[in-house]
């Protein structure tokens, strides 16, 4: 496993006392052009600030860039066959390595793990770091931790400053740390971190696997010993390979997790709804109690319309009633 981290992140960086337990397996991406620890390996970005006034933020701006020009070297460094986690957070340049790898990588196994910025930062930084995850496909697991969310689930938020409200954040979120690294060692498939549970679930099945009674499990402690994982050159296949056999089927129709999957699951939940009310189909419908990313849809949601479908298919065509739908922004993208 590698851990990655950059010097200019607020939570994950250098400094963070959390990381001394993983001396080994931290990397810390140098976005300001300067090595900032003796302590971890250092990737060094040839970052140069030029001109005057504040940089750009997300793809456009020079540290991006920067990193984007030696990125093949980055990968390089993060080796073969690596379960690979970045560990981000609310400032958008923290997303950086993740982003110039996702693309590049063939045979490691990315996981992210980031916390939206607070709503009452900028418009530019909550704009970039929304573009910096509009892409999680090549992701094996994502945890996002929305600090709105996270900021109305306090009881005692009104008596709290912002300053002790990110405080009390941050170490909610690195406390998470031990379930999130042993989650990743026993991950079989494509996952995401359902708060709920607050445990790792498999995107494909969704809500089938949330387990409420994980949430009050203590775990504080790592399986097993840290060490980097190697590979051959020879075993190395690019992702583009053409095979003519099922992956090829499996890899289009293969589902993700997405920042607004929750949105789209609950969205899709009322069409059917309403679907089955308009008809006279006697239907239930549990709402999941998944809280963060998802696909938007899983194996339960698959099950119930199937069920409708089904249940459609007993009644005459000509007396099917559909609903009328506002269109969507998921519809107009």
């Amino acid at each position: 496993m590698r851990i990655v981290v950059t010097d200019t992140a607020f939570i994950w960086n250098h400094a963070n006392p959390i990381l001394e337990q993983f001396q080994e397996i931290v990397l810390v991406v140098c976005l300001e052009g300067k090595q900032v620890s003796d302590q971890y390996e250092c990737f060094v970005s040839p970052y140069r600030h030029i001109g005057m006034g504040t940089d750009q933020l997300g793809a456009e701006s020079q540290r991006y860039r920067a990193l984007e020009s030696v990125a093949e070297e980055l990968s390089w460094k993060l080796g073969y066959h690596e379960k690979v986690l970045f560990l981000t957070d609310g400032n958008p340049e923290s997303l950086y390595p993740f982003h110039v790898i996702k693309d590049r990588n063939v045979c490691n196994s990315l996981h992210l793990c980031t916390i939206s910025p607070w709503r009452s930062e900028s418009d530019r930084r909550i704009k970039a770091h929304k573009e910096l995850l509009s892409d999680l496909s090549e992701l094996k697991s994502i945890l996002y931790m929305d600090s709105d969310a996270y900021f109305n689930s306090l009881d005692q938020q009104d008596k709290m400053t912002m300053e002790e409200l990110m405080r009390r954040a941050a170490d909610d979120y690195a406390a998470l740390l031990p379930r999130i690294i042993n989650g990743i060692r026993d991950m079989r498939e494509k996952s995401y971190f359902d708060f709920a549970s607050r445990s790792y679930v498999p995107v494909r099945k969704g809500f089938e696997c949330i387990d409420l009674a994980k949430a009050a499990k203590s775990v504080t402690k790592l399986k097993g010993p840290f060490y980097r994982e190697g590979g051959t050159l020879g075993m190395i296949v690019p992702r583009n390979y053409p095979v003519e056999d099922n992956r090829i089927r499996e890899e289009i129709e293969r589902v993700y997790a997405r920042i607004d999957g929750k949105k789209v699951c609950n969205y899709l939940r009322q069409l059917r709804i309403e679907l089955a009310k308009a008809n006279g189909i006697q239907f239930f419908s549990e709402e999941c109690p998944s809280v963060g990313p998802c696909a938007g849809t899983c194996a339960k949601c698959d099950q119930e319309a199937a069920y409708l479908r089904d249940q459609l298919a007993n009644i005459p065509e000509s007396e099917r009633m559909i609903p009328e739908v506002p269109l969507t922004e998921w519809e107009v993208l």
